[in-house]
């Protein structure tokens, strides 16, 4: 199903279920405070944003599965499935992320995935 590749964790042959179930684990790790990009994810998996996106979108288990925490690389807090962008920018708030006048996450609230997990140094 997946395997580790210079220092990628790369899914293979494996069903968009498969993905999503990897994609919900590492979403899992993020720690309240913290927000990742869809593209971080997705070079992790060694694939584009869009499958990232695709299975956050399909996440039946909201706020157990943390997928309010992944975000536009450019700091935009993105859509949130069954509820509005303000209603996901008031749970990160409420989890200690800070956001820039503009309305975008703050680059300090931004957690290096690879790194956290060892994948990168």
């Amino acid at each position: 199903m997946f395997s580790v590749k210079n220092n990628k964790l790369v899914v293979e042959k494996a069903s968009m279920r498969d993905i999503c179930e990897v994609v919900y684990a590492l979403v899992s790790l993020i720690p309240q405070g913290c927000v990742v990009s869809y593209s971080c994810i997705a070079r992790i998996l060694g694939t584009t944003p869009r499958p990232v996106a695709w299975c956050l979108r399909r996440n039946k288990l909201l706020i157990a599965i943390p997928c309010h925490r992944v975000v536009y690389s450019d700091g935009r807090v993105g859509g949130y499935t069954g509820a509005s962008t303000l209603f996901k920018r008031q749970l990160l708030e409420y989890e200690g992320v800070l956001f820039e006048p503009n309305g975008r996450v703050s680059r300090g609230c931004f957690l290096d995935l690879e790194k956290y997990l060892g994948l990168k140094h």
